[in-house]
């Protein structure tokens, strides 16, 4: 994950009180000359913006989740938003009310913070457990997002997301039926982080050949088409889009592949305790219908009488409450919620052995994040599912962990049992993946590629920009 951590970062709160501007730094109230110059720097003049409008963009971020929630799109668009922003560009949030897997709203529907304006949209509360509430959670954020895309400041970029599925279709809309405040045309960009309906088929959700599959079907082909610019979250990932939705050669140049990231200087490695007997198999993250707990689960089993392996599984998911329904009461089987961002390297760093997974249908469809503050930590990794997907092939070319296929739990605990045994194995592949991290995945890199992609969507003819 990016940026520094919260207790490392100045957070500036700008808020609307009784009329006038009042601003926070770390919650302490600012004298009224320090709320003019953190003001200054949260809301340029408009004289200002109009003198930079040339290199500096009002950028609008839709998605469901933002800072400070805990999804991994929040943490990784709050990073992506303080770089656009320290590189002088206006950015505008779009995100729900409601804390990510909760049916709690946050305090304020609006605020500022580090200059990054948050605007969270109402929506209903049903969560997940049922799939008629999902789907009207999702259907009344659909709604708000969309009057407020037409109620906001025109931006000059859209970069829109896939969480809730379809929502870059709004971005389309507004695209289509706004004009930025120069009267060029708004540029759009499309972040594939699931691809849908494909995900949906693949969980079961959707029948392949459905009217509702092949209506979405139909709207990511558009949105695929019209955007000025498409991000993958990996090489898997741009080969299925140009594969399924016949993307010809000028679409096909536009799609950029830039992986999830996580900060260096918030995860690095720390040194194990000595002397421990236990060995610690940690899966931390998202759990859910995209993964495969089935192998993991007959892992567990095949362990149950060797006393000195305990898995441990942070997070939240379907799976993930499968998984606890069965081991809940195990005693070598640990289940924790999500840790906050301030003490994910910690959590991270008590891992002998990291745990990824993913069903063989989602090839191409989802790239687990986790993946890459593993890598972070400088700690071995096993990754269960295809060798084609993208975090199998990110490993081996590492040589950062192994790859187990589906299904082979015997492969997975003979590997576990190698590693436990093999100190000097697990310090070559964890130090293997801190130096794969350190040239492609960290931070900067990743944020610094997205600012390029995003600003070239901005230009005023779309022609056959590559931006690979």
């Amino acid at each position: 994950m990016g940026g520094a951590s919260e207790s490392q970062a100045q957070l500036i709160h700008i808020r609307r009180s009784g009329g006038r501007q009042v601003a926070r730094i770390n919650g302490k109230p600012l004298s009224s000359a320090s709320q003019w110059a953190y003001g200054s720097l949260a809301r340029p003049a408009p004289s200002a913006m109009m003198r930079r409008r040339a290199s500096h963009m009002h950028i609008l971020i839709l998605n469901q989740t933002f800072y400070p929630d805990v999804a991994a799109t929040a943490q990784h668009m709050w990073d992506l938003a303080r770089h656009l922003r320290a590189h002088g560009h206006r950015v505008t949030a779009l995100t729900s009310r409601i804390r990510y897997g909760t049916d709690q709203p946050f305090e304020h529907a609006r605020e500022t913070i580090d200059g990054i304006e948050i605007r969270r949209m109402w929506q209903t509360r049903f969560g997940k457990r049922h799939l008629p509430g999902r789907l009207c959670d999702f259907l009344s954020f659909y709604a708000s997002a969309l009057i407020e895309l037409f109620r906001c400041a025109p931006p000059d970029v859209i970069l829109a997301l896939s969480s809730p599925p379809m929502i870059s279709v709004l971005g389309l809309l507004a695209r289509l039926f706004r004009r930025r405040t120069d009267g060029g045309r708004i540029g759009l960009v499309y972040q594939t982080m699931d691809v849908y309906p494909d995900a949906a088929v693949a969980m079961g959700v959707l029948r392949e050949d459905s009217l509702v599959a092949r209506i979405m079907r139909r709207l990511t082909g558009r949105t695929l088409q019209a955007a000025d610019a498409v991000v993958a979250l990996g090489e898997d990932m741009k080969d299925l889009l140009v594969r399924r939705y016949r993307l010809g050669p000028s679409a096909r140049r536009r799609i950029a592949v830039v992986h999830p990231w996580s900060d260096g200087r918030e995860l690095s490695p720390l040194p194990r305790p000595p002397g421990s007997p236990t060995f610690h198999v940690v899966y931390s993250g998202n759990l859910g219908m995209a993964h495969d707990a089935d192998t993991l689960a007959a892992a567990i089993n095949l362990t149950r009488d060797d006393p000195t392996i305990r898995w441990t599984f942070v997070g939240a998911g379907r799976r993930f409450d499968d998984l606890r329904s069965r081991f809940g009461q195990d005693p070598r089987v640990e289940f924790l919620d999500y840790e906050p961002r301030a003490r994910l390297n910690e959590s991270l760093n008590r891992a002998d052995v990291h745990l990824v997974s993913q069903a063989p249908q989602f090839t191409g469809l989802v790239v687990p994040s986790k993946l890459f503050g593993i890598l972070a930590v400088g700690k071995p990794c096993l990754m269960v599912g295809p060798a084609q997907a993208e975090c199998s092939r990110i490993i081996s070319r590492a040589e950062a962990g192994f790859v187990i296929p589906n299904g082979r739990a015997d492969a997975l605990v003979a590997r576990i049992r190698q590693l436990r045994d093999e100190p000097a194995l697990r310090e070559r592949l964890g130090a293997n993946g801190r130096r794969a991290f350190e040239r492609l995945f960290d931070r900067p890199i990743a944020c610094e590629r997205m600012r390029k992609v995003i600003e070239s969507a901005a230009g005023p003819t779309r022609g056959d920009r590559q931006v690979t």
